[in-house]
């Protein structure tokens, strides 16, 4: 095939279907302008802030704010059907260290649909403070329910594993000499009971690392 040859198929694509091409320019030119000349609205939402990536081997220790108010701006058509769930805030403190700091809340942190602005957001910061942690294995002990009845025809408790591994503050451990299981409840007292547990923290600041979950065996007395 030629030059001239491919600029005439060339040419017959084009003009196929032109009536559509230009109906579909035509609206596409109509609502852009029916959008422009729209009146512009503010409206106010109160969101949830998410605080993402905590850096490793830190935990927060204070009451950051996890509220914030955005105003946005757009479109009467857009924002009077929009609702506070299409709209999310979110901060990030990989780049956080030991001890006090301040966050930045800008229209980064916020995500809205298209054609919509933010405007201010308030807090227009956070106050967050960053304390190191330790991971050491603590013994694991059993929770048994069921009533003093109960209790006193267990001859013997085996949880597995004996230990986890708990990652929290250095001053936690001495008030953590041991962590507890979920109460368990057996539903018989002959023989051997089994059931998975999960092991819990009191401390606020405290967690399990890995799986929380131990198997507690309740042997009672013949």
């Amino acid at each position: 095939m030629n030059a001239a040859d491919l600029f005439r198929v060339l040419r017959r694509f084009a003009s196929r279907n032109l009536g559509l091409k230009v109906l579909a320019l035509a609206l596409a030119v109509a609502a852009w302008w029916f959008v422009a000349g729209e009146s512009k609205v503010l409206v106010s939402f109160t969101i949830p802030l998410e605080i993402r990536n905590v850096p490793k081997g830190m935990t927060i220790t204070n009451n950051p704010e996890r509220q914030v108010e955005v105003r946005l701006s757009g479109p009467s058509s857009l924002l009077s059907g929009m609702r506070p769930s299409e709209v999310s805030a979110a901060v990030d403190l990989a780049a956080g260290r030991e001890g006090r700091q301040y966050f930045t809340l800008d229209d980064r942190a916020v995500k809205v649909p298209p054609g919509i602005k933010v405007q201010r957001i308030f807090p227009s910061s956070i106050e967050v403070v960053l304390d190191r942690t330790e991971r050491r294995m603590v013994p694991v002990s059993a929770r048994i329910g069921g009533g003093a009845a109960v209790r006193r025809r267990v001859a013997k408790v085996e949880v597995d594993p004996r230990a986890v591994e708990v990652e929290a503050l250095p001053e936690d451990f001495p008030r953590m000499p041991v962590v507890y299981t979920e109460e368990v409840v057996p539903d018989r007292t002959d023989g051997a009971y089994s059931a998975i547990a999960r092991v819990e923290t009191r401390e606020p600041h405290a967690r399990i690392v890995g799986n929380p979950n131990v198997r507690v065996k309740i042997h009672f007395r013949k």
